[in-house]
């Protein structure tokens, strides 16, 4: 397993990590200090205690005052990655007057070409304008919605979302049920990530496995090197 430069595109995370063992868990944070990340010195992207426990360390997302359209953080030479799940817990915080989402991304090769799965309380836009929606995006030309659901997440609540891309597959669990799928992703292979958009929102234990499934087994810390590059927006 190999960690290169990360290349930041303003204020979603993307965690690119690659492995070949079975049933491995290829990357997991905490936010406890173990993963050795070095977090990029922006207001939007914060570690802090989660205010509902203090024994517990997340990361904080808050773009609700974001003006650049700065949006994506990319962690560079992973774009082989294929089959995986990417999952992660989320608690939304603190919204705005049109949005309170969070989104996962997989299958990230461009910055505008990906696959977006992305559970809101609000999201006062897209021809659907309504609250407790998940939505998946097929990003590429434009932001057309492929499928979705409803589901119920309130405020200051705990969820874990959970994506899985095989093959042309994409299944989408929340809470453990599965809840929508697309069977016709163009992408074929590329990394994955977080976006955050006009919320507030704590993230919380990002785990990457491959498609045998999650062990935890993740390789030595001390074997990695992880280095931060510069914030750059996208249009």
């Amino acid at each position: 397993m190999k960690i290169q430069r990360l290349c930041v595109f303003g204020f979603w995370v993307i965690f690119l990590l690659f492995g070949n063992a079975m049933a491995e868990t290829l990357f997991f944070d905490d936010f406890e200090g173990n993963a050795g990340i070095e977090w990029p010195d922006v207001p939007a992207i914060t570690i802090e205690t989660d205010p509902g426990n203090p024994d517990n360390t997340v990361l904080v997302f808050d773009t609700r005052n974001d003006q650049t359209h700065a949006d994506v953080l990319f962690l560079e030479g992973f774009e082989d990655l294929t089959d995986y799940t990417l999952r992660a817990k989320f608690n939304i915080v603190g919204e705005t007057a049109e949005f309170a989402a969070i989104g996962l991304i997989v299958r990230a090769q461009l910055a505008t070409e990906y696959m977006l799965v992305e559970p809101a309380r609000k999201r006062l836009c897209c021809g659907d304008p309504r609250e407790n929606i998940l939505n998946v995006f097929e990003r590429g030309g434009g932001w057309p919605i492929v499928a979705k659901a409803d589901i119920n997440i309130e405020f200051d609540e705990w969820h874990e979302l959970s994506v899985t891309v095989e093959d042309k597959k994409l299944t989408v669990s929340l809470d453990g049920k599965q809840i929508a799928e697309y069977g016709k992703v163009p992408y074929p292979k590329g990394g994955f990530g977080i976006r955050e958009w006009r919320s507030e929102t704590l993230i919380d234990d990002v785990e990457v496995f491959d498609k045998d499934g999650s062990s935890l087994a993740v390789e030595s810390r001390d074997k990695l090197t992880t280095t931060w590059g510069s914030l750059k927006a996208i249009q």
